[in-house]
């Protein structure tokens, strides 16, 4: 079952807006004055597309964390 990340990130509106809804998961992507902001719904974190693009993440940039 597949997704498109265009429906289910909602990119948060402005960088002073620093308030996560319940049930939400805030996401910093990038470096310096390129990093952008992601809320994103906790429950995909149960998705098996997104743990995959967790563990792209994890392989491309070296990170250790258990999931």
């Amino acid at each position: 079952m597949g997704f498109h990340l265009t429906g289910i990130i909602r990119r948060a509106s402005s960088s002073k807006g620093l308030d996560v809804p319940k049930g939400y998961l805030a996401v910093y992507v990038g470096l310096g004055e390129d990093m952008k902001r992601f809320v994103i719904p906790v429950s995909y974190l149960n998705q098996p597309s997104f743990q995959e693009l967790l563990n792209q993440a994890e392989e491309q940039f070296e990170y250790d964390h258990p999931m």
